[in-house]
Order: C-alpha cells, then sequence, then structure tokens
C-alpha cells in the first residue's frame, strides 16, 4: 500500500475472524493527499451485502478523503468478502449472515480503534457514509451512538428488516426482486428461515428507532427510482419517521436511478458518489458545534427488554437484558 492507505486490525465483538482465527478484523484507512492537519474529519464509509472491504468504495474513499479532507474508514465486517467462507468470490456472504446487528458493533469498533491513532483529528466532523446494507449499518450507527456523528449520507439504504410475506403485505414489492419468495431476512438467514424472536427484527429496524438519533444530525436521504434490489420505500418510510420526529433529513430521490443509480436521468447523479458530492457536499464539509464523543451507554427498548450499547476499554459492547 501507499503512503496514504493503511490497514488497522483491531479486536470486535463475539466473532473468530476467518483472516486471524481470533476476534481481530481489519479496516482500512485512507488518508487526504496533504495529508492529516487538526482540521481533518473522520468518514466511516460502510459499504454493502457481500463486498470484499479491501477493495470495496477504495476510489470513492480517496475521493472524499481529498474533497472533503476526511481520513476515510472502510470496515472488513463479519462474514462477509474476505471475512467469508469464499476467498475465490468476494462478492459474497455466509449464512446465516448477521444482517446490521453485530456488524454495526464492528463499524463502531473501527470508527473507535482508527479515532485512537489519529487523536488530533477534528472531532467536530465525523461522518457515516453507507450504501444499500451499509447505509442499514450507518443508519444504526446514528442510534447507537447518537452523539458522535455530526452527519450522516444513506444511499438506496434498506432500512426495514422484513421477510418476504412482511414486505408483500407491507407493499415493498421491489425488495430483493432477482429472487421471488425471498424476503431481507431470507436473504440473509436462509431460504425459509427468520428470526427467532420479534426483538431481533426490532433492534435492526432503522425506521422504529429512528426517533433516537440526535436532533442536530443532519440526513442525507439518496436512493433511486427504479431500484430493483431496495424498494424507495425504505427510504421514504426513513423519511417520513425522521420528519415526524422533527430530525434533520434531506430525501433526494434519484429519477431513473437502479440500485447503484446507474441509468439516472440527470447525469450528476448518475453513482452514489456523484450523488453524494451533488446533494451533501455542504452536509459534509460542517462541523458540529460540541465534539462528537462516544454515549458510555444507549439502551433500545425492544419487545421482551432492551439492548444496550455500552462504551468499554475495546470500544462498544452490544448486550441484551430481558424485562423483569
Amino acid at each position: 500500500m501507499n503512503q496514504r492507505h493503511r490497514t488497522i486490525a483491531f479486536e470486535t465483538q463475539d466473532y473468530v475472524s476467518r483472516q486471524y482465527g481470533d476476534a481481530r478484523i481489519d479496516c482500512y484507512v485512507t488518508e487526504p493527499s496533504p495529508g492529516v492537519t487538526p482540521s481533518t474529519g473522520l468518514m466511516l464509509l460502510i459499504h454493502g451485502w457481500g463486498n470484499d472491504g479491501s477493495v470495496s468504495y477504495r476510489e470513492d474513499a480517496e475521493h472524499f478523503a481529498d474533497a472533503f479532507d476526511f481520513v476515510v474508514v472502510r470496515v472488513e465486517y463479519r462474514d462477509s468478502g474476505r471475512e467469508a467462507h469464499h476467498p475465490e468470490a468476494p462478492l459474497t456472504f455466509d449464512r446465516p449472515y448477521d444482517f446490521s446487528k453485530l456488524q454495526t458493533i464492528d463499524a463502531l469498533r473501527a470508527a473507535w480503534n482508527v479515532l485512537g491513532h489519529y487523536p488530533d483529528i477534528d472531532r467536530r466532523r465525523i461522518v457515516v457514509w453507507g450504501g444499500s446494507q451499509g447505509a442499514h449499518i450507518a443508519g444504526q450507527c446514528l442510534i447507537w451512538q447518537p452523539e458522535l456523528w455530526s452527519a450522516a449520507v444513506l444511499c438506496c439504504g434498506l432500512f426495514i428488516p422484513m421477510t418476504y410475506d412482511q414486505q408483500v403485505a407491507g407493499g415493498f414489492t421491489w425488495d430483493v426482486k432477482s429472487r421471488p419468495g425471498m424476503g431481507f431476512v431470507e436473504y440473509a438467514l436462509g431460504e425459509g428461515k427468520s428470526f427467532d424472536a420479534q426483538r431481533e427484527f426490532d433492534i435492526r429496524n432503522t425506521v422504529r428507532n429512528a426517533h433516537l438519533i440526535a436532533n442536530d444530525v443532519p440526513i442525507a436521504i439518496i436512493h433511486g427510482t427504479v431500484d430493483d434490489n431496495v424498494d424507495i420505500r425504505h427510504a421514504v418510510e426513513l423519511y417520513g419517521r425522521l420528519s415526524a420526529h422533527g430530525r434533520t433529513a434531506e430525501f433526494h430521490a434519484v429519477a431513473g436511478g437502479d440500485h447503484g443509480l446507474a441509468g439516472a436521468e440527470a447525469t450528476d447523479e448518475n453513482t452514489r458518489r456523484k450523488a453524494t458530492l451533488k446533494h451533501a457536499s455542504g452536509l459534509l464539509s460542517q462541523r458540529r458545534l460540541a465534539p462528537g464523543n462516544w454515549n458510555n451507554r444507549v439502551s433500545i427498548p425492544v419487545t421482551g427488554g432492551s439492548y444496550s450499547i455500552i462504551c468499554e476499554t475495546a470500544g462498544p459492547t452490544l448486550t441484551f437484558e430481558h424485562s423483569r
């Protein structure tokens, strides 16, 4: 790797790495070309289903690092890409696939560890960007650590975990359209399978928990109108929920855009990077009034109890407690 790229291994929660055989996984750090200064911020950039984190969005990371003066962090989260069983096929994932629960811990711990490596970074400029499932994980990051972020960009994301029957009942008819009879839950867990408890749906439901996002964090939601992988209703539902609770959100429907925004009628938004530059440049450039800090404990009520995200020495850890 050249000087501006580095790989950092860090310990995550409840996982044995395919690469290391212990709790370590990798994240990939891209510095701005001029180097890191006290005005440099941090972008946590999260890829989607099955992608190899060492490759996916590398050029975007370089572009965002230079355009906005960010240290950009990409995560090799569990069960995906190099951390899957299939090194010969990088665009793949294991089943059962975690579907954005402990993968959110992987992403948060990547940010935790990289911030430790760059103590002088401008903590008023810590942003999260995600595409597809990465947008789901990014939305979860906003909920699980609400005081950390200065802004977020969510591109083409799924935000409500549903079985096939649930998505048909809800009218999400373009979800996983290439796999008839399968919803995202079956896609992650395996055909005919579902979560064994309602709390597993609840903790993964970004729309349900959106009221826990901080008031002052602006969020840009970008989605293509002909996305036949993730129905645009996910974006509409999240935007509606955020707006109903007085959160600062923008919704940008990309006319003609598919899941990657290819085919968009406007050529200046026919990729996720272009759409981000068009709709979210100002948002990514701004600073928060107060420095971003980790919440020592965040609790999320779910059916039958609550999940807590507790920040300890190793970084954020997820726990569940039953109702008494």
